[in-house]
């Protein structure tokens, strides 16, 4: 019976880590982001640093297995829309463009990283999920620098 009971709560255990312990709740589902989301490759890295000559990017490094990635991702895709072009958002998968988390140092995740004229701006890093408030102030403080 013990066997029985530690099978389940180990696969309970799993299944919470699968379907994301702690998601973001249903409220904070996305809008459609059309433009202002883009997943960022080797492919079209140049592209997009391109994009960053006439506004700004927010690169976000994160990766499906990541919970605060999987919880911050609609967050920031709802803002990412309701700020309507005022900046791109570019989503890095890390398992899969590991050359880009290479080219930017990437070592934790989430990492948002605020780009202007292909360059990082000063000080303009966001490791972690901080919520949505702090996450607005911190889109907002990048939007106000001038790279």
């Amino acid at each position: 019976m013990f066997k029985y009971k530690r099978a389940l709560g180990m696969l309970g255990g799993l299944l919470a880590l699968v379907v994301g312990f702690g998601a973001a709740p249903a409220s904070a589902a996305p809008a459609p982001a059309g433009e202002n989301v883009v997943t960022v490759t080797s492919a079209n890295y140049q592209e997009v640093m391109n994009t960053s000559k006439q506004k700004l990017v927010i690169m976000d490094f994160g990766a499906t297995w990541c919970p605060p990635c999987r919880q911050m991702k609609p967050v920031i895709e709802k803002i990412a829309a309701e700020y309507g072009g005022k900046f791109l958002l570019g989503e890095v998968d890390v398992d899969q463009s590991k050359d880009l988390s290479s080219r930017y140092n990437i070592q934790y995740l989430p990492t948002l990283v605020g780009v202007r004229n292909s360059a990082e701006l000063p000080s303009a890093r966001n490791i972690g999920y901080p919520g949505e408030t702090k996450l607005r102030a911190w889109i907002d403080a990048q939007l106000a620098k001038k790279g």
